[in-house]
Formats: structure tokens, sequence, C-alpha cells
């Protein structure tokens, strides 16, 4: 015969030993929405952000109408909430306004075609503000930034379903120990050095046809910079040399030889201010980035060498601030008078008084 043990413990009751899998499986899907609701939060400030700085492009549009939405659905317990290209262009709608409301809420073909425009632009163009997400993200001590979901079809019909995941990235641990920055406060409340944290906007690709930072090799671009200015200067002084000896030894006329020399040094002028922004980067590692690429962009932005992995790549990027006594935008720009030679954040209101440091490594600065 099989002998058989009395187990002591059995019959326990399932809430004893602990809390109940149904209870545990709850918290965790409360959990996932809460962190979404927050993560889209900040994905819709983003977005806005970006498009009062003056971004343009529809997929701005479409992922602050799909981040407010999700907010809504999140905050209601939807972990993983979907939505439909109808709804979506709804909502954009009520954000755009008239008269551009009516390309995104009409039924026919063509607002449908420019949603599926729209949201092929937001997968290539969201990781050009994830900087900016995170920035924001460790600011509000929200652990994750959305990520685009694949669309899915819902049901047996055709419509397919978009939505956001969340991605979660790592807070650092003396975030929580700092105090949040004061921002709108009479100026006799506001601390000695007014301390700020920058945020990166967004990266910018003036290059047509190209979508992706530059790799360089530093040694090669400093030999090459360094080298160059050096040719030009032995060339404009080469020609000036030929212009003195052609001026006395042949018979064309003064005038002539005088237009040619000055349209020599233009021409050098121009090259060597073409040059001289990429011969400071290379020695700062960042340097205000020249006015021609920002033709069709905000101004503001700054070119920047910075080590990531094993490469050293090149990045257009723009950072702003908030100003502490004003609440205007802050944005980087060349240091005059006694700060010449530095980058400083400049509050657009009062570029003048509201004036302060930019660290681009720790993005944070103080009121000089």
């Amino acid at each position: 015969m099989l002998d058989a043990t009395l187990q002591l413990d059995e019959g326990r009751l399932r809430e004893d030993s602990g809390r109940t899998p149904e209870t545990t499986d709850v918290s965790a899907i409360y959990d996932r929405s809460v962190l979404l609701m927050q993560a889209a939060a900040v994905g819709a400030d983003a977005a806005s952000g970006a498009r009062e700085s003056g971004w343009k492009g529809d997929w701005l549009v479409l992922l602050q109408a799909l981040c407010k939405l999700t907010v809504t659905q999140a905050s209601a317990g939807d972990p993983a909430p979907l939505f439909t290209a109808e709804r979506l262009r709804q909502e954009i709608a009520s954000l755009v306004g008239d008269p551009e409301a009516q390309w995104w809420s009409d039924e026919s073909d063509t607002a449908r075609k420019k949603f599926t425009n729209a949201w092929r632009a937001l997968e290539n163009d969201i990781g050009r503000i994830e900087e900016n997400l995170c920035g924001r993200a460790i600011s509000s001590r929200v652990a994750g930034i959305v990520t685009l979901s694949t669309p899915t079809r819902l049901g047996t019909t055709n419509a397919m379903g978009y939505g956001l995941s969340v991605s979660p990235i790592a807070l650092p641990a003396t975030a929580a120990a700092e105090p949040p920055p004061i921002t709108n406060a009479p100026v006799g409340q506001l601390p000695a050095n007014c301390p700020i944290d920058y945020l990166e906007e967004m990266e910018a690709y003036p290059i047509p046809g190209l979508k992706k930072p530059l790799k360089i090799s530093l040694s090669g671009w400093r030999a090459a910079l360094i080298t160059l200015p050096v040719v030009i200067g032995l060339a404009i002084a080469g020609l000036l040399s030929w212009f003195l000896l052609a001026l006395l030894a042949s018979d064309v006329s003064p005038r002539a030889l005088l237009q040619a020399a000055v349209l020599t040094g233009v021409i050098g002028g121009l090259v060597a201010w073409l040059c001289h922004p990429f011969y400071t980067l290379i020695h700062d590692r960042i340097v205000r980035a020249p006015t021609f690429l920002e033709a069709r962009l905000p101004l503001g932005h700054v070119l920047l060498i910075r080590r990531e992995g094993e490469d050293r790549v090149l990045r257009m990027v723009r950072y702003t601030a908030t100003c502490p006594v004003c609440e205007g935008e802050i944005t980087i720009e060349k240091g005059r008078r006694r700060l010449r030679g530095r980058l400083i954040g400049e509050c657009g209101r009062n570029p003048v008084e509201h004036v302060f440091s930019f660290d681009f490594i720790t993005r944070k600065g103080e009121r000089l």
C-alpha cells in the first residue's frame, strides 16, 4: 500500500500567503496605465512646444493628437488604447482649428492620404525629438517615453488601430534631490543664480536628402581646417602681390586691376567666413550654427560634436529653456561685450538683462 503523509498546511487560504494573482494582475495593469498616461502627457507637451517654437509638419500635430487621446484613455485604466484614423483626424481638426481643420475632418481621399503621409513622417521623424522627450521625462520624473506601436487591424474590419507604447528610461538618482525650477516668481524671491535646465528641442537636417547625423574623423577634419585658412591666406597674399606687379608691368588699366583685386578679396573673405564656424567647432566641440543653415528653420541652433558609442557625430540641434524671470523663451546665441567668445542663453523678451550660462554637457545654466 502507498503511504500518504498529512500536509499540515493543506486548505490554507490563498489570501494568507500574500497577494492574490488577480490583485497582482490588476496592479500591473494599473501601473502600466499610469506610466503610459504620464509618458503620453510628456509627449503631448513636447509636440506642442515644438509647434510653438516654429517647427512645422503634420506629423507633429498627429503626435500631439495621439498623445492627448492616449492620456484620456490611459487615465480611464486602458493600458494599450488604440484609435482609428478617423478618430485621430477629428482630434487633429480640433487642435489646428479653422481653416486648416477642413483638410483633416473631410471624408475625402485627400484627407485620408494626408493622414497616411503624416503617419509615415511620424514613423521616420519621431527619433528627432527623442532627446527632448527624455529631458522632459527626467524633469517630470517619468520613467519612460512614448514610442509608436505598429498599427493593428481592429477585429474583422478594415479599420486600423494606431497607438503608443512606453520605452523605459533610467532616471538619474540625483534628480530626486534637486528642487524644481522656479518660474514666474517675484524678482525679490528668485535665487541669486536663477538655475535653469535646457531641453534639446529637435535635431535638424539642413542638407537636403540627408536624414542622419554625420560621422566624422576628428583628426582628419582638424588637419583640413587648420591647413585651409593658411592656404587661403597665402593665396590672397599671392594674388595681391600679383596685382602690384601687374599694375607696374602691364598696360591694363588700374581700374580693371582694382576690380579684380576687390573681387578676389571678397571671394577669399567669403570662403574664410564659411570655414570659420567649422574651424571653431573642431576646437570648442560646439559653435553657433551659421545663419544660412537656418534659412527654413527656427533660429537658435548649434552645431556640436559628441561621442556616441565608438563614433563622433556632428549634429545640429536647438536648445531652449524657460526664463525664470519673465517666462520668455531662452535660446542659444553668441555672447556679446564681456561675454564675447562664449555661447550663452538669451531670453527672447529681454536679451540684454536676462542672460544665462550654457553647458551643453549638463544642459544646465545660471544667470550671468
